[in-house]
């Protein structure tokens, strides 16, 4: 749990329902972390409450036996906000082009599936907007050919760039990685790399892909493709990465995501208040890593194998 500046928040109450009945409350650290365990499988919703800031709802879901589940940070808002527009772009996760006619709607709280009410198309350069009253939101985009997207955003007054990108379906076999970092207050410049280390088809080794900055040079790709693109970069927030394995095959892929502003201060706190999560594309699922809470300038997000899947790293 953090401020609306970004920094660890002590003392908030969480409290968890599963299937309208309370099951657990806790409370958050000096570090702003809280945990609960063992908890039964389904839909979990989560209140944050702490005097002065507006309540915060959000939704998580337990699925496996086993699992443990990273909730995404939450900011919560000061009780003097008062209601505004959000606005912001859909783009395209691969090409970055701005898409019209997504399909859009709302509900209060964060990270929500269900309850949305539709409130409008993007326009031709791909903008939304929407006036509602102070909170935090999920907002769901449509468009035929695509995954939907999901994604946070919030009024506190009027609130601007809270962007969104969608990823064209796969076929059998493809994965699609991407990276997502949202527009913050005070990390709004923060540049995130992601890097991906694949087989080599030709030897026992691997090839080590990601975009970097070299003197006198624009960005470019380290390694070989083989089979594998980095199709899009950007260098502040908010911010999206896109890689996509059009075969995935035997060997293990690792991913990991880099705060390059930050890489000299192995200390910062800056990555873990980025907001940053990525979502991984194949075989018709989509499964999301929310950055952790802890200091430090690399995030090792996953591993995969065809014989094993993902797993955290």
């Amino acid at each position: 749990v953090q401020m609306d500046n970004g920094s660890p928040f002590y003392g908030v109450s969480v409290s968890d329902e599963l299937w309208g009945s309370t099951v657990a409350t806790t409370t958050s650290d000096s570090d702003g972390d809280f945990s609960q365990t063992p908890l039964y499988l389904g839909v979990h919703s989560l209140t944050y409450s702490k005097s002065g800031y507006f309540d915060t709802n959000m939704e998580g879901l337990l699925e496996t036996d086993g699992q443990t589940l990273i909730v995404d940070s939450v900011r919560l808002l000061p009780d003097n906000c008062t209601s505004g527009t959000m606005s912001g772009k859909i783009t395209n996760a691969v090409t970055g082009d701005n898409m019209s006619g997504v399909s859009l709607s709302y509900t209060i709280g964060l990270n929500k599936w269900s309850g949305f009410s539709y409130f409008g198309d993007t326009d031709t350069s791909g903008a939304w907007s929407l006036s509602v009253n102070q909170g935090w939101y999920t907002i769901k985009s449509v468009k035929s050919g695509y995954y939907y997207g999901y994604h946070n955003a919030f009024a506190c007054g009027n609130q601007t760039k809270q962007n969104n990108s969608l990823r064209k379906n796969l076929n059998e076999g493809e994965m699609s990685i991407v990276l997502r970092w949202p527009k913050t207050n005070p990390v709004t410049a923060i540049d995130l790399d992601a890097h991906l280390s694949i087989p080599d088809n030709d030897s026992t080794g691997t090839f080590h892909l990601w975009n970097g900055a070299q003197s006198g040079k624009d960005y470019y790709i380290y390694g070989a493709n083989d089979n594998v693109t980095l199709d899009r970069d950007t260098t502040s927030a908010p911010g999206t990465e896109t890689i996509t394995i059009t075969q995935v095959r035997s060997g293990t892929y690792s991913y990991s995501v880099h705060d390059y502003t930050n890489k000299s201060n192995s200390s910062s706190t800056k990555l873990a208040q980025s907001g940053a999560s990525v979502n991984v594309y194949h075989n018709n699922t989509t499964t999301t890593y929310n950055v952790p809470n802890s200091a430090g300038t690399l995030w090792r997000v996953f591993t995969f194998t065809t014989s094993g899947g993902l797993s955290t790293t």
